[in-house]
């Protein structure tokens, strides 16, 4: 499925779209335009926030998908008042990324629901990418253990692709504004064609402060890499994202402007159990 613009689908009513080869699937775990698709739960509750709930749905002949739902309460009404909801925003980002050949999830469904301009409802469903995991939990459960030669090549393997795709979405004028690791799946053998952007509801494009989404996005990125790497590999990382373009003085002007952006709201400190401190 396809998503041209970043905008509100319907004023008054409701907008259910879903991937014709899904729909009968789909219709079997209530997740269609004539159900109440805003009651549906999964099999497992994989986050959940007061106006939103994300279930995994694992399906019999096709792996898993997960089906996000939106519901907001009527004190809410002026959040997206005539504006693109997150939902919106995520269906967008993802068909946008796709544009700009950045690996991304695979929408099959999406759905929102409106009065008068309120949102009040709206959910979307992605395909589940089998055998990887999120950039931190990769960190923190399987990078950590190898031994630190092994861990820096594939940091840097994996920075030189992961900067390489921002820099192109970048370029191209689309920023996540949510681009930290947790974002990102990879495959257990830390493997960079397996990199996947997800979870973009903030997503949005940007013409006249390209700056600011840029140190947003990289700062995203810098939130655990600033206690897990010295300030060399972080400039290093910086001149990768750059790629050449500036030399040492944008690279040190960049990064001093992320690490004011993150000075804003320090991240906490991490610490990995690696083999070689002990």
């Amino acid at each position: 499925m396809y998503c041209a613009q970043r905008k509100v689908h319907v004023v008054s009513g409701e907008v259910f779209r879903v991937d014709q080869t899904w729909s009968v699937r789909l219709a079997g775990l209530g997740i269609s335009a004539d159900s109440e698709w805003t009651a549906v739960v999964g099999d497992e509750l994989v986050s959940v926030s007061p106006s939103i709930k994300c279930y995994r749905c694992d399906m019999a002949d096709s792996g898993p998908v997960y089906f996000k739902r939106y519901v907001y309460p009527k004190k809410y009404w002026h959040e997206f008042w005539m504006r693109p909801a997150k939902p919106a925003v995520e269906f967008w980002a993802y068909s946008r990324l796709q544009e700009l050949g950045i690996p991304t999830l695979e929408v099959i469904a999406f759905a929102e629901r409106r009065r008068l301009g309120i949102m009040l409802a709206g959910c979307i469903v992605t395909k589940g990418i089998p055998d990887t995991l999120d950039l931190d939990d990769f960190a923190r459960t399987v990078w950590c253990h190898w031994p630190r030669a092994r861990r820096l090549e594939t940091a840097r393997s994996l920075a030189r692709t992961l900067l390489a795709q921002a820099r192109h979405a970048h370029r191209n004028g689309f920023f996540h504004h949510d681009l930290k690791w947790r974002n990102i799946l990879v495959n257990r053998a830390g493997d960079p064609d397996s990199l996947v952007w997800i979870d973009a509801p903030r997503a949005s494009r940007m013409h006249l402060r390209e700056r600011r989404g840029v140190v947003t996005d990289l700062s995203g990125l810098a939130r655990m890499a600033i206690s897990l790497f010295s300030r060399f590999e972080l400039r290093r990382f910086i001149h990768t994202y750059l790629c050449e373009e500036g030399g040492s003085v944008e690279a040190k002007r960049l990064l001093r402007q992320v690490q004011r952006h993150l000075s804003r709201r320090m991240p906490r400190p991490v610490e990995l159990p690696f083999p070689d401190y002990k």
